[in-house]
């Protein structure tokens, strides 16, 4: 479990150090030759190890084409269970609510129901704000491009529709991206097969 917590503490560092100095490049690059940074965790008195490094330069947030992306980072943050109250609630309605959309749309995606105890689990990484949505995959249900859009539409609706409801109802909610995997477990690999900001 200390693993857990410093690769935790090094998101964490990372966001903040790279904000910091990508605001101060940002106000005044020319004058502010620094753009690097380090985050070390404190073994002893007099030791520190160095967890990572980064450079501010190009942004803070995972992206691609400018759109943020989840990644094993932010799922693994998400797979250490949360004792918060309200994450636990959202958690649970967004995992009902992910059950009940996909299965109101079935008679179109002429896919088979999904039920609660299918292997769908919800987790937050508040490093980047986000809503991670994992789903074990036994009988390979989610391979094909049509299954995994479909899971994707609804993965955004349903979420979404829950991070946004807790966002304008909790002024302390910072969550408001989503992402979502499959986990084969005849493979062992987990796909990401969509992420996104949901709409304010």
């Amino acid at each position: 479990m200390p693993e857990n917590y410093q690769e935790v503490f090094r998101r964490a560092g990372e966001m903040a150090a790279c904000s910091a100095l990508a605001h101060r490049l940002k106000n005044d690059p020319t004058t502010w030759p620094y753009g690097r940074f380090a985050i070390y965790w404190k073994t002893s008195e007099l030791d520190a190890t160095a967890l990572g490094y980064g450079e501010a330069t190009d942004g803070c947030i995972s992206g691609i084409a400018g759109q943020w992306h989840g990644d094993e980072s932010g799922m693994a943050t998400a797979e250490i269970p949360s004792s918060d109250k309200g994450e636990i609630h959202v958690a649970d309605a967004a995992v009902k609510a992910i059950v009940a959309t996909w299965n109101a749309n079935t008679t179109e995606t002429n896919e088979a129901a999904l039920a609660l105890n299918d292997g769908i689990s919800l987790g937050f990484d508040p490093i980047e704000n986000a809503a991670y949505v994992w789903i074990d995959d036994p009988n390979s249900r989610f391979t094909s491009h049509a299954s995994q859009s479909n899971l994707r539409g609804t993965v955004e609706e349903a979420v979404c529709r829950k991070l946004t409801l807790e966002f304008h109802n909790n002024k302390s909610w910072e969550y408001t991206r989503w992402s979502v995997a499959v986990y084969d477990a005849y493979t062992g690999t987990r796909q990401f097969i969509g992420s996104g900001t949901c709409p304010s």
